[in-house]
């Protein structure tokens, strides 16, 4: 447990003193604030603990990123494999087409 730099004494003597409480009401509004600041306070395990969370996150987001880029480059070069057969196609077609028109202008000359 983590030792909290609160002075109960001194509380309980003020809220008798300036807020003229009896000494029930302040050592109990005493007690309960000093139990409230021990709840919230985080121990060195804890954040321990966090960090590691943290460094794996980090670690783990570091390899998905890595295994996203591979396969966005995978994907890219699948896509300009795609391109190229396709531009190769179209090309293909349109010395076909044009070879058909000169064919056909020359049979239609003679």
């Amino acid at each position: 447990m983590t030792a909290v730099a609160f002075d109960t004494l001194r509380f309980v003597r003020t809220l008798r003193d300036k807020a003229k409480m009896s000494s029930e009401q302040a050592e109990g509004l005493a007690d309960a604030i000093a139990e409230a600041i021990q709840n919230d306070l985080a121990t060195k395990t804890d954040i321990a603990a966090v960090r590691t969370d943290i460094e794996a996150l980090r670690l783990s987001t570091k390899s998905d990123i890595e295994a996203l880029r591979l396969a966005n480059k995978a994907d890219l070069a699948d896509t300009k494999a795609e391109i190229v057969k396709w531009m190769l196609g179209a090309i293909g077609f349109q010395a076909l087409v044009i070879v058909g028109g000169i064919v056909a202008l020359a049979r239609g000359l003679h």
